[in-house]
């Protein structure tokens, strides 16, 4: 097995969970192992997978046994890592949705965890979307596969490679589609073309789209057509619905009901809790969310409130649904500041605002690499260079210098500069 990712908090031991869909005996094992090892918090990621944080590095052998036993993990540690797969908290329940992409999630999962994928960076990764309003749209991986509607009536999955399923309709580029049936095939040839580069990007950089198009294309076996975007329609236009509070589902009768975890991170009591009340396997949100799903609507309101009285938020408009943070200088060497206590006071500092005063996202992170978020944010407070201090970004622009937490804070929530 590989070193263990170290950290200043212990060992982080991350748990590849493709297309958010976690077994409920799963999130019940990782629930007791953090606690039998005295792990930190159990962190849901942005690419809605599991990382266990605080884990004693003498233990992570120990971890990682049981994770295999559990079923949770796959015995040969190269091939586990690939298994990123993105795809909505609420496949296959979203009466939106033009296809349900469950079985083409659990075959590419199936794909990059075999020696075929052997080869490919560890970070690979695809997207699988369904078309729905509660979408993985516009987060850009290695290969991403959307389901849109021809101008025939037939349902195809376009192919975006190292780019992001896009937004809104757009008609100015080449798009290639295929079949629902050949999706798996086409993610396939993707996968043999990147193998001797890794990744996606590094592909196109040495190739050029289109003489990577065509071996993809050519690996295929015509699975792949190219066309226009005027004889396509887009599913969905806008971001994302939020996955959070309660949804109904295309089964009659059942509701999904959402609740973003504060700051992405809960302990093994908690994630216990929340599988007790659920019937069939939680879904984890790129949002950092737990979405419980087939709730008998009768059912909806109390479950609200059991995930409310767990700590959670169930309420979309929650400023905890637009804050996030990295673990700051509490468990990496390089964070310059407490992000979680900063992030933490802002979350409750913005809920005292009204909801037309709040801005769209904030991200805070404890230096520049600015890990924990994939996409760009409203605000953006950066740790350093001084220790314990922050730079503030509106919009991409730095607008101030040498601010403690507080004093980020206030900035933020007054809104002062913010556009």
């Amino acid at each position: 097995m590989h070193e263990p990712f170290l950290e200043l908090d212990g060992a982080l031991v991350r748990i590849r969970v493709p297309g958010g869909l976690l077994a409920l005996d799963a999130a019940r094992a990782i629930a007791q192992l953090a606690d039998s090892v005295g792990a930190g918090s159990i962190e849901i990621t942005n690419r809605a997978n599991l990382q266990l944080r605080g884990v004693p590095p003498s233990l992570v052998a120990e971890v990682s046994d049981a994770l295999v036993a559990a079923g949770v993990a796959r015995p040969d540690v190269g091939a586990d890592e690939r298994r990123n797969v993105l795809a909505s908290p609420l496949a296959g329940v979203d009466p939106t949705e033009l296809i349900d992409p469950r079985e083409l999630v659990a075959a590419v999962d199936g794909l990059l965890a075999s020696d075929a994928a052997d080869g490919v960076a560890p970070k690979f990764g695809v997207v699988v979307d369904g078309g729905g309003a509660v979408h993985v749209r516009g987060r850009a991986l290695d290969v991403a596969l959307g389901a849109l509607r021809c101008a025939d009536g037939t349902v195809r999955y376009e192919a975006r490679l190292a780019d992001a399923l896009p937004l809104d309709s757009d008609s100015t580029t080449t798009l290639w589609s295929c079949a629902p049936d050949d999706a798996l095939r086409v993610v396939t040839a993707v996968v043999e073309v990147c193998r001797s580069f890794g990744r996606a990007r590094a592909l196109l950089e040495a190739s050029g789209a289109a003489r990577a198009w065509e071996e993809i294309a050519d690996r295929a076996g015509g699975a792949l057509v190219a066309h226009g975007g005027p004889a396509v329609q887009q599913p969905w236009s806008g971001p994302s619905l939020p996955a959070v509070g309660v949804h109904r589902q295309r089964q009659t009768g059942f509701v999904a009901v959402g609740a973003i975890v504060r700051l992405g991170r809960l302990d093994a009591t908690t994630l216990e809790r929340v599988v007790a009340l659920a019937d069939r396997p939680l879904r984890l949100s790129p949002a950092r969310g737990i979405v419980v799903t087939d709730v008998p609507e009768s059912d909806a309101a109390a479950t609200l409130a059991h995930l409310d009285a767990l700590g959670l938020v169930t309420d979309p408009d929650h400023p905890a649904n637009s804050v996030i943070a990295c673990v700051g200088n509490r468990g990496c060497a390089a964070g310059a500041v407490d992000t979680l206590t900063d992030a933490d006071a802002l979350v409750d500092a913005l809920a005292a605002l009204p909801a037309e005063r709040r801005p769209r996202s904030v991200h805070v992170s404890g230096c520049e690499k600015g890990c924990a978020s994939p996409l760009p944010t409203q605000w953006t407070l950066v740790g350093g260079p001084e220790s314990g201090t922050y730079t503030a970004h509106c919009d991409g622009v730095a607008v101030a210098h040498g601010l403690d937490g507080a004093s980020a804070v206030a900035l933020v929530t007054s809104g002062e500069v913010a556009q």
